[in-house]
């Protein structure tokens, strides 16, 4: 039986059924589905019902009767449900309604995966792209300073996964157009990379002195046998640079992959100090990056206030109600 591409839409009749169609539909023109999350908006609407609340309000009653966790209910269920609770509440105090916070934070009893990845401050940029710039060659790899002078500029300038950058071929770097193919990211989608400037200069640059007569089909960032580069051995140049960077490395990092995070903090740190329209250029921020959905693009969202204090209440304001509470941003590689 074939399945219907109709997204349900609850027909809301409660006292807040106006907020509960608003905050669903700007979700949904933010790139989320909300397919679950709608019959639960659903369920808060039949709920607000019962407790004959006022209209156009969000009262602790509602809350507190919503967020009351059942016998028989997982943690992960509570956690979805007490989720959508708070963004709503956020999507209230965002369009100045009166409303009740709640407290209960499941997060912190949830056991999915997460982590706080390392976001690099300006200044350690600059000592990282130093010590790419004078990193040791060995005989047996004599191009590899300009591998990673390259490359590690590359992925936090373009907000690359390590596999993506260390697949590319000469083709895939368009250095007349400054555009960068990625083919079969995540997702198996194709995606096109616009580039710096800078960059582009960069990449032509290191055709001549290092691709001179490489077929279009090699590998862009080639290992001396021709090759892609193992990612134990990147791995390795990574700790040299840190290393000679002055930056500490522990087991939990920082680790290649950070780079593409502190891209994306960065990027919205610029555009939050830009007075950009935030919310609207989410899901180009996130087609940049390759993601399936926003929903991992939000997440730095509140990572950027974390790390940047200074713009907290800024990004709580205008965009509390689509950035998940506490600076966690689950893996995503």
């Amino acid at each position: 039986m074939r399945k219907s591409n109709l997204i349900f839409m609850p027909d809301f009749t409660g006292p807040i059924a106006e907020q509960l169609k608003g905050f669903l539909e700007e979700k949904r023109a933010l790139g989320y589905k909300y397919t679950s999350e709608s019959w639960r908006l659903l369920q808060i609407d039949l709920l607000s019902k019962e407790l004959n609340i006022a209209q156009n309000t969000l009262p602790k009653e509602l809350i507190d009767a919503w967020s009351v966790r059942t016998p028989t209910e997982s943690t992960k269920t509570w956690h979805a449900r007490i989720t959508v609770t708070r963004q709503l509440t956020d999507y209230f105090i965002a369009h100045d309604l009166p409303c009740a916070k709640t407290t209960i934070r499941p997060e912190d009893s949830y056991s999915g995966s997460t982590f706080i990845p390392h976001i690099f401050t300006n200044d350690e940029m600059r000592r990282l792209f130093h010590a790419a710039d004078a990193i040791n060659a060995p005989l047996s790899s004599p191009h590899r300073l300009d591998v990673a002078s390259l490359l590690f500029r590359m992925m936090y300038s373009c907000g690359l996964r390590l596999n993506e950058a260390l697949t590319l071929t000469v083709k895939d770097i368009d250095t007349e157009t400054g555009v960068i193919t990625i083919k079969g990211g995540k997702g198996k989608v194709d995606r096109y990379v616009p580039m710096s400037q800078e960059l582009t200069d960069r990449c032509q640059i290191y055709k001549i002195n290092v691709l001179d007569g490489t077929e279009d089909t090699g590998i862009f960032f080639a290992a001396p046998d021709g090759g892609r580069y193992a990612n134990t051995t990147v791995s390795y140049m990574w700790y040299q640079i840190l290393q000679s960077a002055g930056i500490p490395k522990n087991d939990d990092g920082p680790r290649i992959h950070d780079l593409r995070h502190t891209f994306a903090v960065h990027c919205l740190k610029k555009w939050v100090d830009d007075g950009e329209q935030v919310n609207a250029l989410l899901p180009v921020l996130s087609s940049y990056m390759g993601h399936v959905n926003l929903g991992s693009v939000n997440k730095y969202l509140r990572l950027t206030a974390d790390v940047f204090p200074d713009i907290t209440k800024l990004v709580e304001k205008h965009f509390g109600y689509i950035v998940p509470n506490g600076g966690r941003v689950y893996e995503e590689e």
